[in-house]
This record gives C-alpha cells, structure tokens and sequence, in this order.
C-alpha cells in the first residue's frame, strides 16, 4: 500500500516523512490509507485548548477549597492559646482531604510546617535550658531573644500563607520537615 509523504497519522497526528515503513510506532498500521479507500475527508487532529493563565502560576479558582485552606493555615493560630498548633490543620486535613487537591496538599503544608515548628520550639527550649545552666544563668540573656523571634517569624509566616491561600496560590513554607506526605 502506498502512502503520500507528510500524511498525518489518525491515531497521535504525526506527520510522515517519505521513506517511513507501513507502520509508525504504535500507530497500528497502514494509516492513511484506510481514510483515503473510504472517501473520508481529513479532518487535523485537534490540539488542546491553550491553558488557562492562572494555571501556569499554581492559582485555584475553587472559593470553597481557598477557603478551607485559609482555614487550614490560620488554625495554627491556636497555639498562641496553648493549644499545640499542629492541631487545627491536623483536624482540618483529616476532615477535608478528600475535597479537594488544592486543600489537600495545603493542609498537609500547614501540618507539615507547625509539626517543624513544634519540634524546632522543643529544640530550642532544650538546647536554652542547657545553656542557661551551663552559663549560670546567663544564656536566659540570648534565649529570650531567639524565642521572641522565632514566635515572630512562625507567626508571620502563617499570615503570609494565609494570603496566599486567599488568592489561591499554593504555598511551600521554609525549613519544613515534612513528616506527612
């Protein structure tokens, strides 16, 4: 069977050079001339449509999923109450994985982010108590500042993703262990 340079396949579109075999890989055969015998007129294969602008910079156009992540990253702020702050985005990511991808990747960052913070604070509590003891009081002098500034930064941090979850955008907080994937 013959075939016509440049005759697209009907299968994945590629166009053939002169000198191919019968077949393209995994078009299946003798393509072209199955539309030709049978009078069918060549339609071009259709292209997916171009993507959407938002879409190339991570943006979620769902209100209900940008909301529950807003939800998910300011839950944290429970623990300026006492409440250790891995807990509200815990809750939240059990309750809401399923509704959404956006949702679930966010609320795992939250979770993932306040875990880091909870063990980061532990560390820092531990190594300043050593210290404070080894410098006979002292160390207090530098602990105090180091916990003032890490609340601080954890604070500002989950405002900052907070906004960015209001506008849908996907946030990757830094220094973050992360103990769930």
């Amino acid at each position: 069977m013959s075939r016509s340079p440049g005759a697209p396949c009907p299968t994945c579109g590629a166009v053939t050079a002169a000198g191919h075999g019968p077949t393209a890989p995994g078009a299946g055969g003798d393509f072209g001339a199955g539309q030709a015998a049978a009078g069918a007129p060549f339609a071009p294969p259709q292209s997916a449509p171009p993507p959407r602008p938002d879409a190339a910079i991570g943006l979620v156009s769902d209100s209900k999923a940008r909301d529950l992540v807003l939800v998910a990253h300011l839950s944290a702020l429970v623990g300026l109450v006492g409440i250790p702050s891995p807990l509200g985005p815990l809750v939240l990511w059990l309750a809401k994985r399923d509704v959404h991808p956006f949702v679930d990747a966010q609320a795992k960052e939250a979770l993932n982010f306040n875990l880091s913070a909870l063990f980061y604070t532990i560390a820092i509590f531990v190594f300043g108590f050593v210290f404070t003891l080894v410098t006979f009081g002292l160390g207090i002098v530098f602990f105090i500042p180091v916990v003032l500034a890490a609340m601080i930064a954890w604070v500002v941090l989950v405002v900052v993703a907070a906004v960015k979850a209001s506008k849908g955008e996907l946030f990757r907080y830094p220094l973050t262990i992360r103990f769930v994937r």
